[in-house]
């Protein structure tokens, strides 16, 4: 009886219809995925052109601007600059987000609907209104051309990343495990130290990537408050495909593209980071 019921069920699986139907479904997913990756592949590969134009396909396979961006001065400069504010900004965003995220979502008190839309507002508004209006904050106040200036900037963009994304963790929270840590005597403090923050940890690492991606790709910002002293990897990217288009900048961004997925590998094994956003 079972074999007679199970034979109609593997005919239904693989009836023209529901192949048809799958088909149907599936060419349009792998055509956007094959939009989206489509230019990352392109510049990863231009990147190993041997010639002095950024050509696809190349003409052959070198590592030549890779060697000449990881020998140069100037693009040192820069990673080390980018680095730096990738540590800042996401110390910063972590620690104010996971605060705020965990007010916001737990709390009650007047003026939390206010306190949420001013904490997500950057998500609503253009970068360059943003830009604009740090540009004019900052001149008055000196911050222009300088690294806690750019620290600011790209804390100011990124919280709300980390905000919206710690959030979703903390309104997953079982209050009765924090009441049962209070119940056996842990004081408020102790309780979100060793029961909330561990439970926090999924959204937090989350963040943080988001707060590192953003920062490490800010460009908007960046330009209009940066200078001579403190131009970044994405500022000088910004600036060298403007006069001339080489290989270089392909192997620049190739490297930054690796880095993103390498520590989102690495957060992925640390915990799962598809549960937390």
């Amino acid at each position: 009886m079972a074999e007679s019921t199970a034979a109609p069920r593997a005919r239904r699986r693989g009836s023209p219809a529901r192949i048809a139907g799958r088909v149907a479904l599936g060419l349009p997913v792998g055509l956007i995925l094959f939009f989206l990756a489509a230019p990352l592949v392109v510049l990863a590969v231009s990147s190993l052109n041997p010639t002095a134009s950024l050509q696809f396909p190349p003409q052959g396979v070198s590592l030549r601007w890779y060697a000449s961006v990881l020998s140069s001065p100037d693009w040192a400069v820069s990673f080390r600059l980018s680095g730096l504010l990738v540590l800042m900004v996401v110390a910063t965003t972590t620690v104010l987000g996971t605060l705020a995220a965990y007010g916001l979502a737990r709390g009650t008190f007047p003026g939390r609907r206010l306190v949420e839309a001013t904490a997500l507002a950057p998500l609503m508004v253009p970068e360059i209104i943003i830009a604009l209006g740090l540009l004019y904050y900052f001149q008055g106040l000196g911050l222009l051309n300088s690294v806690p200036g750019l620290w600011l900037a790209h804390s100011l963009v990124a919280l709300p990343f980390t905000v919206r994304t710690i959030m979703i963790s903390a309104a997953r929270l079982d209050p009765a495990l924090e009441r049962a840590a209070a119940t056996l005597g842990a004081g408020p403090v102790r309780v979100f130290l060793t029961v909330t923050l561990p439970l926090l940890r999924p959204g937090i690492l989350a963040g943080a990537v988001f707060a590192a991606v953003t920062s490490l790709g800010e460009v908007a910002v960046s330009v209009l408050i940066s200078g001579a002293n403190t131009t970044t990897v994405p500022v000088r990217v910004f600036s060298a495909v403007k006069f001339e288009l080489d290989p270089s900048v392909a192997a620049v961004s190739t490297l930054l593209m690796l880095a993103s997925v390498a520590v989102m590998v690495v957060v992925d094994r640390m915990t799962r980071l598809t549960e937390a956003v």
